[in-house]
């Protein structure tokens, strides 16, 4: 009877030190696993936080795009409303008909930059935050569009100044001179496919939209 539990209690010892290491193994498998699915779960919404990030900033870039193509549609339009020819003269009195409507439509013509400077504004903001995404890349594709506004506005400053009535010929001609072998960008030709500048805008738009719109998958 002795020798039986003798026997016993060291088969139940040997017993107890096999569960002990099977425990421990499957404590440490378990813990594994664990920390395998918690680093694969990290990594994934990481990701997911990830594309968000690059997806809500493509987003706005094409929505601050969109808008600033339409505010230089609407500044090239050769119909000009009559809220924008609503515009304060000091000394009217002075001045011809022929003079006053020079100016009026010069501030018009203020106006409809001041809302191309104020749809340009965001989009210098969104420069900056993309290059901590993608770099300069998409700094280097609005170059160019940026371009085309501000030789837009060049050219207007110019045409106002040559065809100024309250100024003298030689300060005309002179003015004249600087715009007379470049395309005239004041006003579009409301055509379907648009004169040369716009064109190029419409083409600049379209290599910025290549680059954004995979960002949005």
């Amino acid at each position: 009877m002795s020798i039986c539990l003798a026997i016993t209690d060291a088969d139940w010892s040997l017993t107890k030190d096999v569960f002990t290491v099977f425990g421990t193994l499957v404590s440490a498998i378990g813990v594994g696993l664990a920390s395998y699915f918690g680093f694969a779960g990290l990594a994934t919404w990481r990701r997911q936080l990830r594309g968000t990030a690059h997806h809500e900033l493509a987003r706005k870039a094409l929505v601050e795009l969109y808008r600033f193509r339409e505010s230089v549609e609407r500044a090239r339009s050769p119909v000009m409303l009559s809220a924008e020819l609503d515009y304060e003269l000091e000394n009217a009195v002075d001045l011809s008909f022929v003079q006053r409507s020079h100016l009026r439509k010069y501030g018009g013509f203020q106006k409809r930059f001041d809302a191309i400077f104020a749809a340009r504004a965001p989009i210098e903001a969104t420069l900056l935050e993309s290059e901590a995404l993608w770099g300069k890349e998409l700094h280097e594709l609005f170059k160019p569009l940026f371009k085309l506004q501000h030789d837009f506005k060049v050219y207007v400053e110019f045409w106002f100044m040559a065809s100024d009535p309250r100024e003298d010929d030689d300060y005309k001609r002179a003015n004249w001179d600087a715009i007379k072998d470049k395309p005239k960008l004041i006003y579009d030709n409301m055509s379907e496919e648009g004169d040369e500048f716009r064109q190029n805008f419409n083409r600049c738009v379209a290599v910025i939209e290549q680059y954004l719109k995979p960002k949005l998958a």
